[in-house]
C-alpha cells in the first residue's frame, strides 16, 4: 500500500482555524497547503488545492504553486481520475523543471510513479520511483525518500509478487520513519510488511502487523490504506476458513471506501466480496458484487482514459529528456568535485606506487645480498669439507660433521708415528700442562 501522507486529525484542527478566520493573512497559503495535504476527502483536497493554486499564482509563490499541483494531482488520483491526475503532475513537473527545483522534481517523479502504480503499469512505476529515490536522498528529504522506498517496495510486493525484495525496501523505509517518529509512515510500513508476510504465507506475522497498522491509521483518520489492509485481512481469515470474520473485514473495507468515495478501493472491495461468495457457493451474490466491481473498475481505467494517458506518457518522456539535459548542469558541478577528488586519488595512488617501488627495490637489494652471502657461505663450506677429507678418513670426517666429535675405535693393528716439532721442548717449557695439551690438540 503506497503512502501518501494525509492526516485527518491535523486537517480537522486546521479546518477549525481556517473557518474561524482568526489568522494572519500571511499564513493563509500555509493553512491552505496544510488542509489540502492532510484531508482524506478527495473533494475537499481538490477545493483547497484549487484555492491554494489561485492565491499562490496571484502572489507568484512558486513553492506554493508546486504544492498545489502535488495535492491536486493526489486528489484526482484518489478519485480515480487518473488521466487528469497525470496531466496535473506533468504540468507541475514542467514548472519545477523551469525553476530548477530539483527536490520538487523528485516529488513529481514519485507521484507520477504512484499514478502508474494504480494503472497497473509496474514497469513505468518502478522506473519513476528509481528516478525519484536518488534525487530525494541527495536533497535530504528523508520523509519523501522513505515514502518512495515504501512505494517501490509495494510494487515488488503486490505487482511483481517478490515479497522478500519488498521487505528490504520496507526495512529501510521503516528505519527512517522510526528515527523521525513519523507515525503515519510507521503505520503504512507496518501494514505493508504485513501484506508481504501474507504473500509469503506467514499469516500470523501478517495479521500481527496489519492489526497494529489499522488502529494507528484510524487514530490518524487515514482510511484509504485501511480499506486495502482490511481486504487483505479478509484474505487471511478466508484461508483459515473463518468465513464470518472474512466477510466482516471485506464489508468493512467496502463501507469505508463508499463513505470516502475511494473508487479504486470500492472496486477492490466488491471484487473481494464476489470472490468470497463464490467460494461459499453463493453464485447469485457473487455475480452481483462482480458486476459492481466491473462498474467501478471501468470508471477508474476505461479505454479512452488509457488512450489519453498513453499520449500524456509520450509527452512526459519528451519532458524527461529535457529534464535530463537540465540536470546535467547541476551534475557538472558535482562532476567537477568528483574530478578534483579523483585527481587527489590519482596523486595519492602514484605516490603509493612510488613508495611501493622503492620498497620493492630495497627488498630486491636485500634479497640479492642474502643470496650472494649464502653463495659465499656455501663455497666456504665446500672448501672446509674438502680440507677435512684431506686430513681425515671420509667416515671419520662425516661423523665429526654430524656429531661434533669422534667416538674411539679399536684396531687390532696400527702404525704409530712419533715425531717432534721444531723448538717444541723450548716452547713447551713455559706452558702449563693444560695449555700445552690444548695447543697440541689444536
Amino acid at each position: 500500500m503506497a503512502v501518501y501522507g494525509q492526516n485527518q486529525v491535523i486537517a480537522d484542527s486546521l479546518q477549525t482555524i481556517y473557518n474561524s478566520g482568526n489568522f494572519d493573512e500571511r499564513d493563509r497559503l500555509q493553512l491552505l497547503f496544510g488542509l489540502a495535504r492532510n484531508h482524506q476527502d478527495p473533494e475537499k483536497i481538490l477545493r483547497y488545492s484549487d484555492e491554494l493554486l489561485r492565491r499562490a499564482t496571484a502572489l507568484d509563490s512558486t513553492e506554493r504553486i508546486i504544492d498545489a499541483y502535488v495535492q491536486k494531482g493526489n486528489a484526482l488520483r484518489l478519485k480515480g481520475d487518473l488521466n487528469l491526475a497525470l496531466a496535473i503532475f506533468l504540468e507541475g513537473f514542467k514548472i519545477a523543471n523551469e525553476k530548477k527545483r530539483i527536490r520538487d522534481l523528485g516529488i513529481f517523479y514519485k507521484n507520477i510513479a504512484d499514478v502508474y502504480s494504480v494503472m497497473g503499469d509496474y514497469q513505468n512505476a518502478i522506473l519513476n520511483y528509481k528516478n525519484a529515490i536518488p534525487i530525494l536522498k541527495a536533497e535530504k528529504d528523508s520523509i519523501s525518500y522513505a515514502d518512495a522506498l515504501l512505494n517501490m517496495g509495494d510494487e515488488y510486493n503486490l505487482k511483481l509478487i517478490k515479497p522478500d525484495s519488498a521487505l528490504l525496501f520496507f526495512k529501510e523505509s521503516g528505519d527512517i520513519y522510526s528515527a523521525l517518529d513519523y507515525k503515519l509512515g510507521i503505520a503504512y510500513n507496518l501494514g505493508n510488511v504485513g501484506l508481504a508476510y501474507a504473500l509469503k504465507g506467514e499469516n500470523e506475522i501478517a495479521e500481527k502487523n496489519i492489526g497494529q497498522a489499522i488502529p494507528m491509521l484510524e487514530e490518524l483518520g487515514d482510511y484509504h490504506p485501511i480499506c486495502v489492509y482490511l481486504t487483505y485481512m479478509s484474505d487471511i481469515y478466508a484461508e483459515q476458513g473463518q468465513w464470518e470474520t472474512a466477510f466482516s473485514y471485506a464489508h468493512r473495507s467496502l463501507d469505508l471506501a463508499l463513505q470516502y468515495g475511494l473508487k479504486e478501493q470500492i472496486g477492490d472491495a466488491y471484487l473481494k466480496l464476489s470472490e468470497l461468495y463464490e467460494k461459499r457457493g453463493n453464485t447469485t451474490e457473487s455475480l452481483k458484487y462482480y458486476k459492481n466491481h466491473v462498474i467501478f473498475r471501468d470508471s477508474v481505467s476505461n479505454i479512452e482514459k488509457v488512450r489519453e494517458m498513453a499520449n500524456l506518457r509520450a509527452d512526459f518522456e519528451v519532458d524527461q529528456k529535457q529534464t535530463e539535459v537540465d540536470l546535467l548542469e547541476k551534475e557538472s558541478e558535482i562532476q567537477m568535485l568528483k574530478d578534483k577528488r579523483q585527481r587527489i586519488i590519482i596523486y595519492a595512488t602514484v605516490l603509493a606506487l612510488v613508495l611501493i617501488f622503492v620498497l620493492l627495490f630495497f627488498l630486491y637489494r636485500r634479497y640479492s645480498f642474502v643470496k650472494e652471502t649464502n653463495t659465499i657461505i656455501e663455497e666456504e663450506k665446500n672448501r672446509s669439507d674438502t680440507l677435512l677429507l684431506n686430513i681425515l678418513p671420509k667416515e671419520t670426517a662425516q661423523e665429526l660433521k654430524e656429531t661434533g666429535h669422534v667416538e674411539a675405535k679399536k684396531f687390532e693393528s696400527v702404525t704409530v708415528l712419533f715425531t717432534d716439532f721444531k723448538d717444541f721442548t723450548r716452547s713447551s717449557a713455559d706452558l702449563t700442562p693444560e695449555s700445552l695439551v690444548r695447543s697440541v690438540d689444536y
